[in-house]
């Protein structure tokens, strides 16, 4: 159950920003085994002043487009598998117009305990409680 966050600047269209959320999305459903209705998803929009970003670490060099994407998901992906999820990302991200230099992501990995989808209740709580009610 990933979380996405896409941090953008304000001047690129919506309609851009969406399709590196819908690579993101795309990415996990192919890559991490997500399923394609665990969806949940922040775009984020900025100001060029709100985004202080290196234009150069990591040898990539970023322009004024630079985005950020935050996925936090469950552990237990390999490291091919993120690999892969950041390579997916950036080949769509390129394929709707960005810059890959203009992709960057980073990955958090937690457990069923760091998750509430509602109600107040862990994740962990609520899906024995769903089993037991089936």
């Amino acid at each position: 159950m990933p979380l996405t966050r896409i941090s953008a600047p304000k001047h690129l269209p919506f309609e851009m920003v969406k399709s590196l959320a819908d690579a993101a999305q795309d990415a996990l459903v192919n890559t991490c085994n997500v399923p394609p209705k665990d969806l949940f998803q922040l775009i984020l929009r900025f100001e060029p002043e709100e985004m202080i970003l290196d234009p150069t670490f990591g040898g990539v060099n970023r322009s004024q487009d630079a985005c950020i994407i935050e996925i936090t998901f469950l552990q237990g992906r390999a490291d091919e598998q993120k690999r892969h999820l950041f390579r997916h990302i950036a080949d769509r991200g390129v394929a709707a117009g960005f810059r890959a230099d203009d992709i960057m992501i980073a990955l958090t990995e937690n457990s069923h305990i760091d998750w509430s989808l509602g109600q107040g209740v862990a994740y962990v709580d609520h899906a024995h409680a769903s089993k037991n009610e089936a």
